[in-house]
């Protein structure tokens, strides 16, 4: 009689455990659950906030579309856009105070970075003139911009990214900083840098740090255009690596705030699973020139020939053109 009663008590206890382990299992579903629901609810509110597609369906330059799903070389424009009411270019539109190419090619796991000084002396297409490159953002948007970066430079560009600079700083703010390599020794803002050394920065110091050009030791347009590069890498490399669910949710709302793209949102997972690879090997150039003052008494950079074709070269062979 006593061994039946504590054999049922042992199975009592059994069943308990059981109970609590079924329970727990359940509640980890259940908010796994939600927190899925959560996030593709975010993804389609910041598709509607920051997508906004380019009018043509590919290049001129692209036989067929690329296609992200299929890991295609990818070719992307990025405009550090200026939107303050001081800065605001010819036009009274916004500027891109920053110009940076990137070609992906996942397929050989390889990236090549290029960045267009914005003093650029270049056709805008679409405007008729042949002025700043950095003008063609003002005169007509992305679209204008992406058309005449394709005439300079003879490579497609399949999709854009505009970054207001200003927010630049909220979204380095969210992921918790970026440590970067000085490409140069200087003191910009009270904050000191040694060429070579890392340093952890967050917003409104990796700002400073990417537009400081007439500092002694920045290194001018060239040390500037090369920040621009080492920031932006390093907030690539750090968002890539955030994992937490209030850390991805505060990166949609920076991005929401300051950033419009013709990449579809629902194309993130193809991106992160087949294009990150390649940031690994990533071949950074800047286009390389001369400055003059022209008749019209403004300032320009003018581009070597010889730099355009190797640019263009390294470029297309890296999206596997001819």
């Amino acid at each position: 009689m006593e061994e039946n009663l504590q054999r049922n008590k042992k199975r009592k206890k059994k069943f308990g455990i059981g109970k609590i382990i079924i329970s727990i299992l359940l509640l980890i579903i259940i908010v796994s659950l939600v927190l899925i629901g959560y996030f593709f609810y975010k993804l389609n509110q910041l598709d509607t906030e920051v997508h906004k597609p380019l009018e043509r369906e590919k290049s001129e330059l692209r036989e067929k579309t690329v296609e992200t799903k299929d890991g295609d070389a990818i070719s992307i424009a990025i405009f550090g856009v200026d939107s303050d009411a001081d800065r605001n270019a010819v036009g009274g539109g916004e500027r891109s105070d920053s110009i940076i190419l990137l070609s992906i090619n996942p397929e050989d796991k390889k990236s090549v970075m290029v960045s267009v000084p914005r003093d650029t002396r270049a056709e805008i297409v679409g405007y008729g003139t042949v002025e700043k490159i950095n003008h063609a953002y003002a005169y007509g948007g992305p679209e204008m911009a992406v058309n005449s970066l394709e005439r300079l430079l003879n490579v497609p560009i399949d999709e854009y990214v505009s970054i207001n600079m200003d927010g630049v700083k909220d979204l380095v703010d969210t992921v918790g900083g970026v440590d970067v390599v000085s490409n140069g020794t200087f003191t910009v803002k009270g904050n000191s840098y040694v060429e070579g050394e890392t340093y952890h920065m967050y917003g409104d110091e990796a700002l400073a740090f990417m537009r400081s050009r007439y500092e002694d030791g920045s290194g001018g347009d060239f040390g500037r255009q090369n920040r621009q590069q080492i920031v932006l890498e390093a907030m690539v490399n750090k968002m890539a690596s955030i994992g937490s669910i209030g850390r991805v949710n505060d990166i949609f709302n920076a991005l929401g705030n300051n950033m419009t793209t013709s990449v579809k949102v629902s194309q993130l997972d193809e991106l992160m699973i087949n294009y990150l690879p390649a940031r690994k090997d990533m071949e950074k150039y800047q286009l390389e020139g001369e400055g003059a003052t022209l008749d019209d008494g403004l300032w320009y950079f003018l581009p070597y020939d010889e730099s355009i074709n190797e640019i263009s070269n390294a470029y297309r062979q890296n999206l596997s053109l001819e």
